[in-house]
């Protein structure tokens, strides 16, 4: 695609509001021609409260529909020297990008580029971090021939490799539905932005919910999760239920519950914790039947459910019923698996019940402000009909923005990292720029702000656009949890080490545990003494999210000084549900030996056990299995040469979630040498070893990485993922 990104940018700037600034910050809202003249009096009214908002609004006019002069555009508004823009929002048809070779920037996306089981399309991940992340790079691919709208593109080696956008940005993208209605739904959601300028609204009301099978349905993660909450908003422990949850076991179908609590005036905000699909939000599990007929009717469902997927795969009854009984160790009645076909409606309906779906929008009118979905791909802009969209364009008056993901999305992230900002007077556009991940994305108005819930003394906006670092040395001690949180990140940043210290002494000092977790993650990037020193207390912490996160990455991390306080762990009788699985994760990388000698050591101190002799055997056994398996198969496979290069990559694959730390030197050994029969094997064990950044031996890959990439011997793919794992790795 030929371009010309000079011409371009002057041509945009044309478009460019060019009025004498009298804010010291800009905001650009870029919009096509067609959505701009269906939508002009809205817009322009909108612009009006942007500069009410104490920002310089810029309108840029997309006439060129090509993500490469938006961004340029968007990069020459940024550096300009007068009013330089802190953000942005896409209004109507702006083009999406499509982005490979950008996997480690997300929490969960992993699939191989390469597969022939899905569609080109789905290898790719859609995101607007291209137009706001400015210190990335992108070749261009190719742009879809059906989906005009999708380009391509892959992220260079040669840039950065973390995610750390220059502005924030936001989407407001109605697309045409089933009435034909598209600029309708644009004009009425920006209706709703202007009239909601003109109203008080500070943020007292939250509700939080947590779905089916997320995190592992652990309470102990709820529980204290309100106290987490309480840290974020302090001004709500006082109020009569300002702070409300809904837990999906509470009734066998909760959706009217959670519905008709979302359409409650007065409610700010919510963070929906579920699983998702682009067009459902999954709910409840199917009813466990409050006596044995209804629960024998509702395995019959299931045992009907799997009849009709075997046999949309070719399976034969016979073969089907053989496969459940085997699953459920029961020689259950042939009878139990008929009428599959006579009752698929039926069971159908029933299932429905279950979970959200877009379609019921039409009777279902959200009013809170804000939404958090945090779950996969209800965030899927790029397609035809996803959920943030009909959050967003609902015929309910109160929705303005929605925060949600376009892939799929990590359960072990921190979703509320930095929501008690916004209690302060934090724009919501920062909170995709300030958590940010390639697949989450703001939906709706970025630059509207919660009335003041506290004062913080000062204008949290402005100083997030530069404070300098004395300033947020002061904040270090901030009565309020959320500001401390963000003085640390930002004195973190600066990587010098005096701030290490600080970080190590809030953690040990701090009576709130988001601030001791902001602290640990914060210490992350020092990768240093006092790191492991923190992971180790972080293990035996009394806030439930901080030990979880401290199993995780005291996995990823691998020290050996860390075994024996995760042996420690792992003897306890009373961890939760979530702690438990990811502790069972993060054991698998560390040295079998060292960890049963640690358990042979501490067993004699296990004496609360009732009956130690018998569950000591099993932890025992449960240890070596965590510790044997998976590296095991993956030594075995990766480094025998007469396994498929198919079986080889995909060992290879499994080290990104499970950073073997032993393998890396003899993984290093063998990629000191060009394999020239083996390309595409040493770019995958390139990429991989790009996800041990926070492991004890990441000083040996950087040093090699680098070394390779100057290498004129290797391939150039070989060279280029080893560059791209020395930026992630250095």
């Amino acid at each position: 695609m030929k371009r010309n990104i000079l011409w371009l940018v002057l041509g945009l700037l044309l478009f460019a509001s060019c009025q004498k600034q009298s804010a010291k910050y800009g905001f650009a809202v870029v919009i096509d021609p067609e959505s701009y003249a269906q939508a002009q009096a809205e817009i322009d009214r909108y612009l009006e409260i942007v500069r009410g908002r104490g920002l310089q609004p810029r309108l840029v006019i997309d006439r060129w529909g090509e993500p490469d002069s938006i961004r340029a555009c968007l990069k020459q508004l940024y550096l300009a020297k007068e009013s330089p823009i802190e953000g942005c929002v896409f209004i109507g048809d702006i083009p999406v990008p499509m982005i490979h070779d950008a996997q480690h920037m997300t929490t969960a996306f992993k699939m191989d580029q390469q597969t022939t089981m899905f569609s080109y399309t789905e290898t790719f991940v859609p995101s607007d971090r291209f137009y706001d992340s400015f210190d990335l790079e992108f070749d261009f691919l190719s742009r879809d021939t059906a989906r005009n709208e999708y380009f391509y593109y892959s992220l260079r080696a040669d840039c950065a490799q973390q995610l750390h956008p220059s502005i924030y940005s936001a989407r407001i993208f109605p697309r045409t539905n089933a009435r034909g209605e598209k600029y309708e739904k644009l004009r009425r959601y920006m209706q709703r932005v202007n009239q909601a300028d003109a109203v008080n609204n500070p943020l007292d009301q939250m509700l939080y919910f947590s779905g089916q099978g997320f995190i592992s349905e652990s309470m102990d993660a709820r529980i204290d999760e309100k106290q987490e909450l309480y840290d974020h908003f302090p001004w709500m422990r006082g109020q009569q239920q300002a702070i409300e949850y809904i837990d999906h076991k509470r009734q066998d179908f909760i959706k009217t519950r959670l519905t008709t609590q979302m359409q409650y005036p007065s409610l700010d905000f919510a963070v929906l914790h579920h699983h998702g699909n682009p067009d459902v939000e999954y709910l409840s599990n199917m009813p466990d039947g409050q006596s044995f007929s209804e629960a024998v009717d509702i395995l019959k469902m299931w045992m009907r459910d799997q009849m009709r997927h075997g046999k949309a795969r070719g399976l034969s009854k016979a073969e089907i019923m053989r496969r459940v009984r085997n699953y459920v160790d029961q020689d259950l009645p042939e009878s139990w698996f008929s009428k599959a076909e006579e009752m698929k409606a039926a069971d159908e309906a029933f299932e429905y019940q279950c979970d959200l779906h877009v379609a019921e929008f039409d009777r279902y009118h959200p009013q809170c402000r804000l939404v958090s979905l945090d779950a996969c791909y209800n965030g899927s802009f790029h397609l035809d009909e996803s959920i943030q969209e009909a959050y967003l364009f609902g015929q309910g008056n109160g929705t303005l923005a929605v925060l949600a993901n376009t892939v799929n999305v990590l359960q072990d992230k921190w979703a509320n990292r930095y929501i008690g900002l916004l209690g302060l007077g934090m724009r919501i556009g920062r909170l995709a720029q300030l958590g940010a991940f390639l697949e989450q994305h703001l939906f709706g108005d970025p630059t509207f702000a919660f009335q003041l819930s506290a004062d913080a003394g000062f204008d949290v906006n402005q100083a997030l656009n530069g404070a300098p670092e004395g300033f947020w040395k002061q904040q270090l001690d901030s009565p309020y949890p959320a500001l401390q949180m963000l003085a640390m990140d930002r004195l973190a940043a600066t990587g010098k080490a005096v701030w290490a210290e600080a970080l190590f002494d809030k953690f040990c000092q701090s009576e709130s545990g988001i601030v001791r977790l902001s602290a640990l993650l914060n210490l992350s990037s020092y990768r240093n003494d006092l790191f492991v020193q923190a992971l180790s207390l972080a293990l035996n912490d009394g806030h439930e999210m901080t030990q979880r996160f401290a199993a995780n990455l005291a996995g990823r991390c691998g020290d050996p000084r860390l075994i024996e306080p995760m042996v420690r762990l792992a003897s306890k009788n009373n961890t939760s549900e979530r702690i438990e699985y990811d502790l069972s994760s993060a054991m698998r990388v560390f040295d079998s030996t060292a960890v049963l000698e640690a358990f042979d050591n501490y067993r004699p101190s296990l004496v609360w056990y009732s009956d130690i002799d018998s569950v000591g055997g099993l932890i025992r056994n449960a240890l070596h299995s965590f510790t044997t398996q998976i590296p095991a198969q993956c030594r075995t496979v990766i480094f025998d040469a007469s396994q498929s290069e198919a079986a080889r990559i995909s060992s290879v694959r499994t080290l990104r979630n499970t950073n073997l730390h032993l393998l890396v030197p003899d993984l290093l050994d063998y990629l000191s040498t060009p394999d020239p029969g083996h390309v595409r094997l040493q770019v995958c064990l390139w990429e991989a070893l790009g996800w041990f950044d926070l492991s004890f031996q990441a000083p040996l890959i950087a040093e090699q990485a680098r070394r390779i990439a100057e290498d004129g011997s290797f391939d150039e793919s070989v060279r280029k993922e080893a560059l791209k794992t020395w930026n992630r790795v250095k």
